[in-house]
């Protein structure tokens, strides 16, 4: 079994992040309803967006020219990138559901709503670190397609390297 010590790092990272903004920001949101609001108006413009990148990402011409053996292998980065797109959208969700049920139970269960404000306050921050790596993988893939165009258009004008 091979074991990737960088993504190890990477989870040990991400949940230090999610305790530690758990801890410091549930005081300030509980009872905070402008920062809620502004939390769940981020996230839902997030989700949004992280759907046009799985779309993007999904698009079969992203594939690699070439033969089919050529193709399923550049299948197995898509679907790399379009899993781990997946779990972000996923956090996005399990946040603004967190908050939903916060606000439904705050005045019957406030000892549960301020145990949820921890919980979608671990999601969010988790959330918001992974989300700028949005931009880098949005780069990364418009340069391959634009590469595979390059490639594509030096064949059509027999042009080999």
């Amino acid at each position: 079994m091979n074991i990737d010590k960088e993504k190890i790092k990477l989870a040990a990272c991400l949940l230090l992040w999610g305790a530690l903004g758990s801890y410091f920001c549930q005081p300030l949101v509980h009872g905070n309803s402008e920062a809620i609001n502004v939390i769940v108006t981020v996230f839902s413009i997030l989700a949004g967006f992280l759907v046009a990148v799985i779309t993007l990402v999904g698009d079969p011409k992203s594939l690699p020219s070439g033969g089919w053996q050529v193709a399923r292998l550049g299948s197995d980065l898509t679907y790399n990138r379009l899993i781990r797109h997946k779990w972000l959208f996923k956090f996005y969700l399990i946040t603004l559901f967190l908050i939903f049920s916060s606000i439904l139970i705050k005045n019957k269960y406030p000892s549960i709503q301020v145990g949820l404000e921890y919980v979608y306050m671990f999601f969010a921050s988790i959330s918001c670190f992974l989300s700028f790596k949005l931009p880098r993988a949005l780069i990364e893939l418009q340069q391959e397609r634009i590469e595979h165009e390059i490639e594509e258009r030096r064949k059509k004008e027999g042009i080999n390297d």
